[in-house]
C-alpha cells in the first residue's frame, strides 16, 4: 500500500514537473520574437528521500525555479554601445544638414560669392556701363539675401534640435516613470512569489534599453531588487520605486539656447555639460560643435565681406565725383550681440564694438563680474582671455572692445558675447543708385604736355581719404600737387602756391617770423605755415629737393619728412629737369576702374585670420571642417552600429531563444511527461489489484 502511495507521488510530481517545464517552453516558443526576452530554463532537483531501514526511499521531483539566462554584463554593454551610437547617429543626422546646406552648388554661399565678384569684374571691364552696374548691384543683393537665408536655415535647424530636444525629455520622464513602476511591480512580485519575476526583469531592462536610446545612462541595484538609474554628473533619475524629471528650459542668457534641466525636490540642477550619450547627447554636441560656431563663422565672413568692401568703396569715387559710401550696410556695427543675464541682479549694460576684422574668431565669450574685478573667458575653450577692474578695454588680439554703461553689475552677475553670431542676419545692400557705385579713383595723375624726358607717373593705391595732409571734396583737392624735376636725379614737390615743400622741418628761434631759403622762395615758419611777408631771414640747411631713383623709380609719399596725404604716387623712367607732373582731383573720371579693380581683388585678399585668409577660404576651412565632420560622424556611426550588432548578437546568443533548442525540449519533456502519465497509470491498476483482493 505504502509503496503503491509513493509510486503515484513520484508520477505525479513528475508528470508536474513535466508539465512546468513544457510550460515554459511554450512561453519561450511565444516569445522568440518578443525584444528584449530572455529564455527561460526550469531547475528541477529532487524531493529530499524518506529514511528507511533499507537506507533513503526517493519521493521523486520538484520544480527549484524558473530562471531566465541573463548576462548582465552583456547587458549593460548593449545598454552604452547604443546610447553612444544613437547619439552618434542623431549628431550625424543633423550635421549633414548643414554640410549639405553649406557645400551646395547651388544653394551655399560660394557660388554666390563668386557670381558678385564676377560681376565687380564686369565694372572693371566697363566702368561707365550703367547696366554693368546693375548687374554687379544685384549680385549685391542676391549676396545679401544668401547671408540672410542660410543665417534664417541654421534658425530653423535650432529650433528643430530644441523642439527635438523637448520630445526627448518627455520621453525620457516617461520612461523613468516605468522604470519606477516596474521597480514597484517587481518588489511586490518578489514578496508573494518569493522568486525574481523573470518577466518583469525583461521589461525593465526593456525600459534601459529604451533609456539608453535617449540619454547615457548608469545603473545601480539595490537589496529589494530595485534598480537606480543615474543621469548627468551622478543626478538620480530613479532610485527605487521613485522617478526624478528632467526639463528643457532656455539658457538665463539666450532662450533660444537649450539647458538640460534636473528637477530635484527643491531646486533645479543645470546638467547640459555633463549630459552625454543618446540622442540628446548627440543634439547637444551637435549645437556646441556645429550649430553655434557654424553660425559664427558665416556671421564673421560676412561681417569680413561688408567691412572690407566697404573700406576699399569709401575710397573710391562715383559717376557724380564724389567720394564713395558705404556699399553694403555697417555690419560690423550691427552684429555684436550681448545678452545679459536674467539672473543679473545689477542694471549695467555692456556693449560690444569690433575693432580688427583680422583678428575675429568664430568663438562666443562669457564676462563675469565679482568684487570690483572682471573676467573674460573664450567659451568654446574656457581660457581665459583677461582680467580688469574698468572699462573700456580693446582686446584687439580677440577683435573687438567692451564698454559699460549703468555700470558696476552687481556680484556674480554674468554676461555673453556673440561678436559675429548676427553677421549674416544683418548684412544688406545699402546704395540703391547704381551710380554710386565708386568704381573710379579720386586722384588722378598727369604728366605736362611740355616734359621732354621719359619719366612716367602712375596713380598707386588709396589708402586714406580723410587724412589731415589734405581734403578731398566734390572736384577738390586740398592741396593739389605738383612734382617738378629741377634735374634728373631730384624733384620737388610743389603745394597749391606754387611753392617746393620743404622735406626736412628744423628747429626754429621763437623770434623767427618768416623763413626764407637763400634764393628768396619761401619756407615754414615756426608754426610750418607759410608766410608772403617780405623778410631776408634765411635757415641754411633747409631741403626741399627729393632723391630720384632713375634705375628703380620711386613711390613719391610718404615723403623723407612723413608727410602722407593718403594715397600713393608712382615715378619711373628717367625725366629730366623742367619736367613736371599733375595730382588732382579725378573729377568726371567715369572711365576710371583703379577703385573697382581694388574691390575686385578683396576676393583673394587675406583679410582675415590675422591677414592669412580670405572670405573664400575661411568658407571653405568650413565646409571642410564640416565634411569632416560629417565624414567622421559617419564612419564611427557605421562602426557604433557593428559594435551593437555584435554585442546584441552576443547577447542574443545567451538569452535569445533558439527555435531548434526549443524545439528538442518540447519533445523531450513531451516524453517526460507521457512516461510519468504512464507510471500513473501502472500505479491505478496495482492499487485496483490490491482492493479487489479486500473484496
Amino acid at each position: 500500500m505504502g509503496g503503491g502511495g509513493d509510486m503515484l507521488g513520484i508520477s505525479v510530481s513528475g508528470v508536474s514537473a513535466a508539465q512546468r517545464a513544457l510550460g515554459t517552453t511554450g512561453h519561450n516558443i511565444a516569445n522568440a520574437n518578443t525584444e528584449g526576452y530572455s529564455r527561460q530554463r526550469i531547475t528541477m532537483e529532487a524531493r529530499p528521500p524518506s529514511t528507511s531501514g533499507a537506507g533513503g526511499i526517493g519521493n521523486g521531483v520538484v520544480v527549484n525555479d524558473v530562471h531566465r539566462i541573463y548576462d548582465d554584463f552583456i547587458t549593460s554593454q548593449v545598454r552604452s554601445i547604443t546610447s553612444l551610437s544613437n547619439s552618434m547617429e542623431f549628431n550625424h543626422d543633423y550635421t549633414v544638414q548643414v554640410d549639405n546646406m553649406l557645400a551646395d552648388a547651388k544653394a551655399g554661399l560660394a557660388p554666390t560669392i563668386q557670381d558678385f565678384f564676377s560681376a565687380v569684374n564686369g565694372v572693371v571691364n566697363n566702368p561707365s556701363s550703367t547696366s554693368s552696374r546693375q548687374v554687379m548691384l544685384g549680385a549685391a543683393r542676391s549676396l545679401t539675401d544668401r547671408f540672410q537665408y542660410l543665417d534664417e536655415r541654421f534658425e530653423v535647424i535650432r529650433t528643430a534640435a530644441n523642439k527635438n530636444m523637448k520630445t526627448l525629455v518627455v520621453e525620457i520622464n516617461e520612461i523613468a516613470e516605468s522604470i519606477a513602476q516596474t521597480n514597484r511591480r517587481i518588489v511586490t512580485a518578489s514578496e508573494i512569489g518569493g522568486n525574481p519575476p523573470n518577466d518583469l526583469l525583461d521589461q525593465r531592462d526593456k525600459l534601459l534599453q529604451d533609456l539608453s536610446e535617449k540619454v547615457g545612462i548608469r545603473v545601480s541595484y539595490q537589496e529589494d531588487g530595485t534598480m537606480n538609474v543615474y543621469v548627468g554628473n551622478g543626478q538620480l533619475l530613479v532610485v527605487g520605486q521613485r522617478a526624478a524629471r528632467l526639463d528643457v528650459e532656455g539658457t538665463p542668457a539666450d532662450p533660444r539656447q537649450m539647458d538640460i534641466m534636473y528637477l530635484g525636490p527643491d531646486s533645479k540642477t543645470v546638467i547640459t555639460r555633463f549630459t552625454s550619450g543618446g540622442k540628446l547627447g548627440g543634439l547637444l554636441d551637435f549645437q556646441k560643435s556645429i550649430l553655434d560656431r557654424a553660425q559664427n563663422e558665416l556671421g564673421r565672413i560676412a561681417i569680413g565681406i561688408s567691412k572690407a568692401f566697404n573700406d576699399q568703396h569709401k575710397l573710391g569715387m562715383d559717376v557724380h565725383s564724389e567720394l564713395g559710401g558705404s556699399f553694403f550696410t555697417e555690419t560690423e556695427k550691427l552684429s555684436p550681440q550681448v545678452l545679459p543675464n536674467k539672473k543679473n541682479k545689477g542694471e549695467a549694460v555692456v556693449s560690444a564694438q569690433i575693432t580688427k576684422i583680422d583678428n575675429l574668431t568664430a568663438s562666443e565669450y562669457e564676462l563675469s563680474y565679482f568684487d570690483g574685478n572682471y573676467r573674460l573667458l573664450r567659451r568654446d575653450n574656457n581660457k581665459l582671455i583677461a582680467e580688469f577692474d574698468s572699462f573700456p578695454q580693446d582686446f584687439s588680439d580677440e577683435g573687438f572692445s567692451l564698454d559699460i554703461k549703468n555700470g558696476p553689475p552687481e556680484n556674480l552677475d554674468t554676461f555673453i558675447i556673440r561678436p559675429t553670431r548676427l553677421g549674416a542676419k544683418r548684412i544688406g545692400v545699402k546704395i540703391d543708385d547704381v551710380n554710386k557705385i565708386a568704381a573710379s579713383s579720386p586722384v588722378r595723375v598727369e604728366a605736362s604736355i611740355d616734359n621732354i624726358g621719359s619719366g612716367k607717373i602712375k596713380m598707386g593705391e588709396v589708402l586714406d581719404t580723410s587724412t589731415p595732409s589734405f581734403t578731398l571734396n566734390k572736384g577738390t583737392m586740398t592741396p593739389p600737387f605738383a612734382i617738378r624735376f629741377v634735374d634728373s636725379e631730384h624733384f620737388e614737390i610743389l603745394d597749391n602756391t606754387g611753392m617746393p615743400i620743404p622735406i626736412t622741418k628744423l628747429a626754429l628761434p621763437e623770434e623767427s617770423k618768416l623763413l626764407k631759403s637763400k634764393d628768396g622762395r619761401e619756407l615754414y615758419d615756426d608754426d610750418h605755415e607759410y608766410k608772403h611777408e617780405d623778410d631776408d631771414t634765411s635757415v641754411p640747411g633747409v631741403e626741399t629737393r627729393i632723391k630720384y631713383d632713375s634705375e628703380n623709380g620711386i613711390n613719391i609719399f610718404p615723403t623723407p619728412d612723413g608727410l602722407d596725404p593718403g594715397f600713393r604716387v608712382v615715378m619711373t623712367g628717367e625725366p629730366v629737369a623742367g619736367d613736371t607732373f599733375r595730382v588732382e582731383y579725378n573729377e568726371d573720371g567715369t572711365t576710371d576702374n583703379q577703385n573697382a579693380v581694388a574691390l575686385s581683388m578683396l576676393q583673394e585678399k587675406a583679410v582675415l585670420e590675422n591677414g592669412t585668409s580670405s572670405f573664400s577660404d575661411v568658407y571653405a576651412d568650413l565646409i571642410t571642417r564640416i565634411g569632416t565632420k560629417t565624414h567622421e560622424l559617419e564612419i564611427n556611426k557605421k562602426a557604433q552600429k557593428l559594435l551593437l550588432q555584435h554585442v546584441v548578437d552576443k547577447r542574443e546568443s545567451i538569452s535569445g531563444v533558439n527555435m531548434d533548442e526549443e524545439a528538442a525540449n518540447l519533445v523531450r519533456y513531451q516524453k517526460l511527461f507521457q512516461a510519468n502519465a504512464q507510471i500513473i497509470a501502472v500505479s491505478q491498476k496495482m492499487l485496483d489489484v490490491l482492493m479487489a483482493a479486500f473484496r
